[in-house]
């Protein structure tokens, strides 16, 4: 238990939640901390397919929910269209101190697996682009690395355009840069080192 009694969630919670619904992951240790998932892409040397975490306190007629949305690494979505996927009147940035309660994991290394079911997860539809995403394990010296699909199902999440112009409403295509090779999870959950 951390500070106020919350759980303190780590990369070992994530590891063994994935390994007891038999999915395919890979437990990457980084060549030095990071201080958010937006950091993944440089550690990793992966221009796409790192994803990050923002969390939302959504405003809706029945009271207020807590909402983590996973979206490419670096990305902010527009509030607008935050407040439309989550069907809210109003939204606002969670804190540092919300998040850490809510997800019990540290503000900005949120792993979109493993969370809380009160928190309700939805995924950017840029990012179903990607065979492999990944993205925070709650940890700074760690990533996951896992299929798309599996992230959906081990989420509970909804796919919804968070990002680019359709998001915006105005057509077209979300952009994204293709990584020209993008390894497979080990079947195993092996850890590997990034070099």
């Amino acid at each position: 238990m951390g500070r106020q009694g919350v759980r303190v969630r780590a990369a070992l919670d994530v590891h063994r939640d994935l390994l007891a619904r038999g999915m395919p992951h890979e437990v990457i240790r980084l060549r030095t901390r990071i201080a958010t998932a937006d950091d993944l892409p440089r550690q990793l040397d992966v221009p796409a397919g790192c994803a990050s975490v923002r969390c939302y306190l959504a405003e809706r007629a029945g009271g207020t929910a807590f909402a983590a949305l996973v979206l490419p690494a670096g990305s902010v979505p527009d509030d607008d269209v935050v407040c439309r996927a989550l069907l809210a009147v109003a939204v606002t940035p969670a804190t540092d101190e919300q998040v850490n309660v809510a997800t019990g994991f540290a503000a900005g290394l949120v792993s979109p697996v493993a969370l809380p079911e009160q928190v309700e997860v939805l995924v950017d539809a840029a990012l179903t682009e990607h065979e492999v995403v990944y993205c925070a394990l709650g940890e700074s010296g760690v990533a996951l690395g896992i299929r798309t699909v599996d992230l959906l199902v081990a989420a509970s999440a909804r796919t919804v355009p968070l990002t680019g112009l359709a998001a915006l409403g105005r057509g077209g295509r979300t952009l994204s840069l293709r990584a020209s090779s993008s390894p497979s999870p080990q079947a195993d959950g092996v850890v590997r080192t990034t070099r």
